[in-house]
């Protein structure tokens, strides 16, 4: 007969294939993500078609709340594993809904404001122009997540650390088993994703980047820290095994990385198939697919009992 202990230790271990091992738990979560960029920005496009603009507003409003009742399924949920994917897609929705559409309503309908243009054509449409007056409030909950001692996002600990923070604020008083992961990673996906529009926006800002040659320049260093900030990010996240932690730290690994994405579609170097979904509906088809059954796979990948069961790690 075995020991409870041994079987209790037995059962904390992920999987033996090794499919479940450094780096491959790594690489799929970073292509999940990448994969859901891509394929929100087409959904957007598709259901502003299908429904058109007016209609797509009023129906944002009931996609939001639709998103705010499943979040409350994965925050009653005792299960790391589930709350971790339920506030990931939660949090994706609410962005496209009530951000993206809510600003895209009171830009273009509302205040009836006109999109920036250049000789190029439509360089920034209303619904961004109001985004980037948000980063002040962006700012503003960055000081706060700095000044939780609760954090345990990597960034704002290594912000502490460098500001000497850590003493002065105290010991946490939350341990993993007090953290609510379905919460914890909806804020993660909408403030990443809005910190990330934030940057991409002012690298395209002509009042901050400057126009011309300057612009270039601004551009291309952001694209070199949006690759070398991802790459260092990516480069620890393949050495994760638990995929519930892989996934909420995948997240601003993937949306850095698609910092220098969105500057090389600017500079011609790629076309963006996801805002273009009739003219790329196989492509995405085959993205979809991808995204599915990666995400499957990750989401029914052998488990720590602390990821399933809610208990301490």
């Amino acid at each position: 007969m075995t020991s409870p202990v041994l079987d209790q230790a037995k059962d904390a271990r992920p999987g033996e294939s090794k499919l479940w091992r450094a780096p491959f738990v790594g690489i799929i979560v970073t292509l999940i993500m990448l994969f859901a960029i891509g394929l929100a920005h087409a959904l957007m496009t598709i259901i502003e078609e299908s429904l058109g603009r007016d209609n797509t507003y009023i129906a944002s409003i009931f996609l939001g709340f639709a998103a705010i009742v499943a979040l409350w399924y994965g925050i009653k949920s005792k299960s790391e594993n589930f709350a971790t994917w339920v506030g990931f897609f939660s949090g994706i929705v609410i962005w496209m809904t009530w951000i993206e559409f809510f600003y895209m309503y009171y830009g273009r309908k509302n205040f009836g404001m006109l999109p920036r243009l250049d000789e190029t054509g439509v360089t920034t449409e209303p619904e961004y122009l109001i985004m980037t007056a948000t980063i002040g409030v962006l700012l503003t909950m960055m000081a706060f997540y700095t000044f939780d001692k609760d954090t345990r996002c990597n960034m704002f600990v290594w912000i502490q650390n460098r500001l000497g923070l850590r003493d002065g604020l105290g010991p946490s008083t939350k341990t993993a088993k007090d953290r609510n992961y379905a919460i914890i990673t909806f804020m993660e996906t909408f403030y990443v994703t809005w910190f990330c529009y934030a940057w991409n926006l002012l690298a395209f800002e002509p009042a901050f980047a400057g126009t011309g040659n300057q612009a270039f320049i601004a551009e291309a260093l952001t694209v070199f820290v949006s690759i070398t900030w991802g790459g260092f990010c990516f480069s620890r996240l393949l050495k994760y095994r638990r995929t519930s932690t892989a996934v909420r730290y995948g997240l601003p690994t993937a949306n850095i990385l698609w910092i220098s994405v969105e500057i090389s579609s600017r500079w011609g170097v790629l076309t963006e198939i996801w805002l273009y979904p009739k003219e790329y509906a196989i492509e995405l088809l085959v993205l979809l697919a991808a995204f599915t059954i990666l995400t499957v796979m990750i989401y029914k990948a052998p488990k720590k009992r602390s990821e399933i069961e809610g208990w301490d790690r």
